[in-house]
């Protein structure tokens, strides 16, 4: 009898073993670090102490999904080769907004010796990705100044919210790219393109009024597309920059003096 019962005793210990297992694991659970978290903060203090010359020099890529032999790679040779003053990436740092994935894609990024900033992708806002993203850097909107030069990082995946009228969010964009005092021009950086399907339609011309009225952007970056291009889709004197993705092997590097900028693509 005794032995039956150290039996049944031995079987419930595993199965509360067990259980506690499968309850403990999720791949939804967030449950960063905490130096992985407010990352989008923490580097624009990082970046704020960084001496500043006079030219200023930007690192752009995006849309890493699960490419992250080649996000690797891009990260050597930026601090093997370039002086970068920042990395911006123009969204999609995981490829289903999965906890785990924004681990991943940070631990490659976090080598770099520079700070970076990431605008959130429409791949980054599947499941419980919103909530990844806010816990890991923040705000989906937000912006910082640099160099007299303002960075508005504006979420424009209108689709993940059911074109609901509110992504992007034109007031806040209005309030933040209005000329101030303490900035010359404008540096906006989003995912979505405003002439792709996945942007809300109803949006697009004035999302594209305030950008145009505001007289102040040097020129816009996004991802989405994953190849390169360089042009004015507009044909308003707004350059858009758009990253090529990590597999591609390349990414753009942006070179800003006196409210002039340079652009070349880099293989790596």
């Amino acid at each position: 009898m005794k032995s039956y019962l150290i039996a049944i005793l031995f079987m419930f210990g595993i199965f509360i073993y067990s259980c506690d297992e499968v309850f403990e694991y999720s791949p939804y659970v967030i449950d960063f670090e905490d130096h992985e978290t407010n990352l989008t903060q923490k580097n624009i203090i990082a970046l704020s102490l960084n001496n500043a010359s006079d030219t200023l020099t930007i690192a752009l890529t995006g849309d890493t999904h699960r490419f992250y032999d080649e996000a690797e790679r891009m990260v050597n040779k930026l601090n093997t080769d370039f002086d970068i003053d920042f990395l911006i990436h123009t969204g999609d740092f995981t490829d289903y907004g999965i906890p785990k994935q924004y681990h991943w894609s940070n631990s490659i990024f976090s080598e770099l010796n520079a700070p970076y900033f990431v605008v959130a992708g429409n791949h980054d806002l599947v499941s419980n990705g919103e909530e990844g993203y806010k816990e890991m850097f923040g705000n989906l909107n937000f912006s910082f100044i640099h160099h007299a030069i303002k960075f508005i990082f504006i979420n424009t995946n209108s689709r993940e919210y059911e074109f609901n009228g509110q992504i992007p969010d034109l007031d806040w964009l209005r309030n933040e790219i209005n000329p101030g005092d303490d900035f010359e021009k404008v540096v906006l950086v989003f995912h979505t393109p405003p002439f792709d399907a996945d942007f809300d339609s109803d949006l697009e011309d004035e999302f594209m009024n305030i950008l145009h009225n505001s007289d102040n952007v040097l020129f816009a970056t996004h991802g989405h597309l994953h190849s390169f291009n360089y042009s004015e889709p507009y044909s308003d004197g707004i350059p858009f920059v758009n990253t090529a993705s990590v597999e591609k092997n390349e990414f753009v590097r942006v070179k800003i003096y006196n409210n002039e900028f340079t652009v070349d693509v880099i293989d790596f």
